[in-house]
C-alpha cells in the first residue's frame, strides 16, 4: 500500500480542526490509524507540507544482469542450492550477496526455491532396519 493522498491528510486535519470529534472517532471515520492523525497535526502545526515523502528504501542489491543470470542458473541445475547460486553470482563477477537476499529475488522471480533432494531413504530407519536392531538386543 502507498502513502496517503495528499486530499485525505488535508481532510483529516480539517476534521480536527473543527473540533466536533474525538481524534480516535475521526482516525475511524478515514479509515487510518490515530498516529497517522496525530503526524498530520504535527506536521501542520510545525508548518510543514503534508504531501507525502518520497520513499522507495535502498537500491536493490541485485541488478536485472544479476536476476537473469539467476534464471539462467536456475535452468540449467534446478536443483541448486542458495548457497550454490552465490558461488554463480560470485564467479561471474557480481557483488557478494548475502543467501537471503538471493532467496527473496527468487521469490520475486517466481522461480523454485527447491534444494537438492535427499537420496530415498536417507536418514530413516526401515521397518526390516528397526526389527533387526531390536533382535540383536
Amino acid at each position: 500500500m502507498g502513502p496517503y493522498p495528499t486530499e485525505l491528510r488535508t481532510r483529516v486535519v480539517a476534521a480536527v480542526e473543527q473540533g466536533d470529534l474525538p481524534i480516535a472517532e475521526i482516525a475511524t471515520l478515514f479509515g487510518v490509524g490515530m498516529t497517522f492523525v496525530k503526524k498530520m497535526l504535527r506536521l501542520q502545526r510545525a508548518g510543514e507540507d503534508l504531501n507525502p515523502r518520497p520513499g522507495g528504501g535502498p537500491a536493490p542489491k541485485l541488478q536485472d544482469q544479476d536476476r537473469a543470470l539467476l534464471r539462467a542458473a536456475i535452468e540449467q541445475q534446478p536443483d541448486a542450492t542458495l548457497a550454490e547460486l552465490q558461488t554463480v553470482l560470485a564467479e561471474h563477477g557480481r557483488s557478494r550477496v548475502s543467501v537471503p537476499t538471493i532467496c527473496r529475488a527468487l521469490i520475486q522471480l517466481q522461480l523454485p526455491r527447491k534444494k537438492k533432494s535427499p537420496r530415498p531413504g536417507a536418514g530413516r530407519k526401515t521397518t526390516q532396519a528397526v526389527a533387526a536392531a531390536g533382535a540383536g538386543l
